[in-house]
């Protein structure tokens, strides 16, 4: 960034804690800093949003952590389903997994997050609804479900209190299957879909996000 001493700098570890620093020294082995002060972590979102995804082909699971950590996600699970056509060979989980949060970090930096999105470990549907149990609020994505009163948009925005703590379900390219659907259901999610358009899982994803972040969360000042 061709810093030079004197300039000031915001440092975040990761951690949630940020500090206002000045440079001292710049040379080959590294900088010089002095910590000024601590400052509240101001860009964090007030919607913990857990949002669980089925594998996807090539990159595009990169874009959904990426866009995600801008959107204000809170934490990421990949996981495992019925009609999951990306077979992610063991030996290769752990290096998808630090490649996510590493693109995760990278995304804080640009978005001045004080905290990357939290990856957590492959599961499969029934793990992801084991621990998403206390959830206040929980959505799953299903492209085959028609709007019912009970479980439409106009509903879920219009509870009070505002839920704070959501879990969300984006199926793989095939979409989730009745079985899953119901074992969701019965596990205490409500079943939406994105309006009359097939969208692609991550674009879906990228919607939900964007969605709940402005009716719930921070994006916009919704009454």
């Amino acid at each position: 960034m061709r810093l030079k001493p004197g300039a000031s700098l915001v440092l975040v570890d990761g951690q949630g804690r940020v500090h206002l620093a000045r440079l001292e020294a710049v040379d080959r082995a590294g900088l010089d800093l002095m910590i000024l002060e601590a400052l509240a972590s101001a860009n964090e979102p007030r919607l913990d949003l857990t949002l669980g995804t089925a594998l996807l082909k090539a990159d595009h699971l990169d874009l959904v952590i990426r866009a995600g950590t801008e959107l204000g996600l809170t934490a990421f699970i990949p996981i495992k389903t019925e009609r999951t056509t990306v077979r992610l060979p063991s030996d290769r989980v752990a290096d998808r997994l630090k490649r996510w949060r590493r693109i995760s970090e990278q995304a804080v930096k640009q978005c001045r997050r004080s905290r990357p999105v939290e990856i957590l470990p492959l599961t499969d549907l029934a793990g992801f609804l084991a621990e998403t149990g206390p959830t206040e609020l929980k959505i799953m994505l299903h492209e085959g479900q028609p709007g019912r009163p009970e479980t439409n948009w106009e509903a879920v925005f219009l509870r009070r209190p505002r839920p704070v703590r959501v879990a969300a379900l984006v199926g793989p390219e095939g979409g989730f299957t009745e079985a899953e659907v119901d074992s969701a259901r019965n596990a205490g999610f409500q079943i939406l879909n994105l309006g009359p358009r097939i969208l692609r899982s991550e674009t879906a994803a990228l919607a939900l996000m964007a969605i709940l972040g402005g009716q719930l969360g921070d994006l916009i000042n919704f009454p």
